[in-house]
């Protein structure tokens, strides 16, 4: 499960540093694709009168993307707590236009002392084969060269751009939900600007590894065989030869490092492969080791419920099913605010 070359990185930090790029590369020509930069968007704001009770400035913020006579905007929400300057932020990508939605307790947030900056997924670019429209419309090769959740990834990256440029906060989490949990965690691999990870029931091409799967647990064959615009065309080769696979999924988890990320997982969400998120956990731990940081501590790991929130790489069970919370958000806020400290 952990190829040679991997091995060999984690003889020291110069090592691993030198590596990974290589490992980086790999990960993207593989699985997720390479999204090009597009021309720098044209960013609009409008102040909404809602404020949540008076505690909360609420912005909607308009990338505009230009290019050979194509236009597109993606609209984003920005909602920061007024008591607060320059506070942390939740780059947040969802599943609903809604706002607050079903997974996003803007309120609970807010009197946390977090913003949350939020963009509905299907404003960047819609969730399906069709690599014509939102943001793939600027950029050749989609389905070939890259997946949706490139062009998801890329998107949040935009997000953070905007924050850091504008002084509105220097401090940022990535957080999403299943496969856009699988966006957040790839974001914060590739962008080190994101302080935490936030990665939500991320499943199989997210934090659960691609080998090794029991029976009830989604592999390669059944998220390629529903969902193959997630990912490059050429990953298909892989399906029932994940051991063909160059890497592992702990492989991209441990590019966060020396960061933080939370790991969250709920017992209900078998296919989701609980197990194996916990395994990539204890796999990435040497990288982190590397930096002279915590890593992961488990102790009496439960495959039913359990939290283990003490080390950079942080792990969780709760009970329920396959959703991002309520109680998901209090963990990840309670991790940020320990960062924070």
């Amino acid at each position: 499960m952990i190829p040679d070359f991997y091995k060999n990185s984690l003889t020291s930090i110069d090592a691993w540093e030198s590596y990974k790029n290589e490992l980086t590369a790999l990960i993207l020509d593989t699985e997720y694709g390479i999204f090009k930069e597009l021309d720098e968007p044209r960013v609009r704001t409008e102040e909404c009168g809602i404020n949540f009770a008076s505690k909360a400035e609420w912005t909607i913020v308009y990338f505009d993307f230009e290019k050979n006579g194509k236009a597109h905007t993606v609209r984003s929400e920005l909602i920061l707590p007024k008591k607060s300057k320059n506070p942390p932020v939740f780059v947040y990508i969802d599943f609903s236009q809604e706002t607050p939605s079903k997974y996003l307790p803007v309120e609970e947030i807010i009197d946390g002392g977090f913003g949350i900056f939020k963009v509905y997924y299907q404003d960047v670019t819609t969730d399906d084969g069709d690599f014509e429209n939102g943001l793939c419309a600027f950029a050749d090769g989609g389905g070939v060269e890259y997946g949706k959740i490139a062009v998801w990834s890329y998107m949040l990256r935009k997000m953070a751009d905007y924050l850091i440029k504008n002084s509105i906060t220097d401090t940022l989490a990535v957080t999403g939900h299943s496969r856009l949990g699988k966006t957040a965690l790839l974001t914060s691999a590739l962008d080190s600007r994101f302080t935490l990870a936030c990665v939500n029931n991320s499943g199989c091409c997210g934090a659960s590894p691609s080998r090794e799967k029991e029976a009830g647990e989604e592999t390669i064959r059944d998220i390629v065989g529903t969902f193959p615009f997630w990912f490059k065309k050429s990953f298909g080769k892989y399906v029932d030869n994940e051991n063909a696979l160059p890497f592992d999924q702990h492989m991209l988890l441990s590019l966060v490092a020396p960061r933080n990320v939370v790991i969250g997982c709920a017992k209900e969400d078998y296919w989701a492969d609980n197990n194996g998120a916990y395994k990539s956990c204890t796999l990435a731990d040497p990288v982190w080791k590397l930096y002279d940081k915590i890593g992961f501590v488990a102790d009496g790991y439960k495959a039913k419920k359990c939290a283990f929130l003490s080390g950079d790489i942080s792990y969780y069970i709760r009970n329920g099913s396959h959703f991002l919370s309520r109680e998901d958000w209090k963990m990840y806020m309670k991790k940020f605010k320990e960062i924070l400290k």
